[in-house]
């Protein structure tokens, strides 16, 4: 396994990415020349700000607090799925990122546009989620849901509710084909 990370890393303070191996890669390499890097290869201030963000993820409990709230947020997601025929499927629950997938019909999973055009629907969704001050990332017929680790309960609550009334309002069961 490998995983290549950045942003979160620095808390989004500098620039700095890496690449986690597993166990067993990590062994394989170990032995291994790797022609890797750059001219800001191993930065001192972006290892410096890598390092107090991971101390304090550790000392605010922001990883379990993640995974804990995850389920909370892909529970609430599915209930928005059972109530909006647009979702044709909800991923994530291992922490504070989830995805909503939005479909013409559920069961032929068309989506609502061809990938990766945007719905102007969606598009008008994401316009007045943002008025409210609900920031949604989106990428073709996918609503990126990933709100940052110290977000209040209530605060994903809330936004959750936004989510609700605004599927309601742009994506009414009543226009979508083969929804039920």
């Amino acid at each position: 396994l490998m995983m290549p990370m950045a942003k979160g890393l620095t808390r989004a303070a500098v620039p700095l990415g890496a690449v986690v191996l597993s166990a067993e890669v990590a062994g394989r390499l170990e032995h291994e020349m790797l022609y890797t890097g750059l001219t800001y290869c191993g930065h001192p201030l972006a290892c410096a700000a890598g390092v107090a963000a991971l101390a304090a993820y550790e000392e605010e409990g922001l990883i379990a607090r993640s995974r804990a709230m995850g389920g909370d947020l892909l529970g609430e997601l599915e209930r928005l799925k059972s109530r909006h025929p647009v979702i044709g499927d909800v991923r994530g629950g291992r922490g504070l990122f989830a995805v909503v997938e939005l479909v013409a019909d559920r069961s032929s999973r068309e989506p609502i546009s061809p990938w990766p055009q945007q719905h102007p629907a969606l598009r008008a969704l994401v316009d007045a989620a943002l008025a409210e001050g609900v920031s949604l990332a989106v990428r073709g017929n996918l609503i990126i849901i990933a709100p940052p680790l110290v977000i209040a309960e209530a605060d994903l609550a809330d936004a959750l509710a936004l989510l609700d009334r605004l599927l309601a309002r742009f994506f009414p069961a009543s226009q979508l084909q083969g929804a039920a």
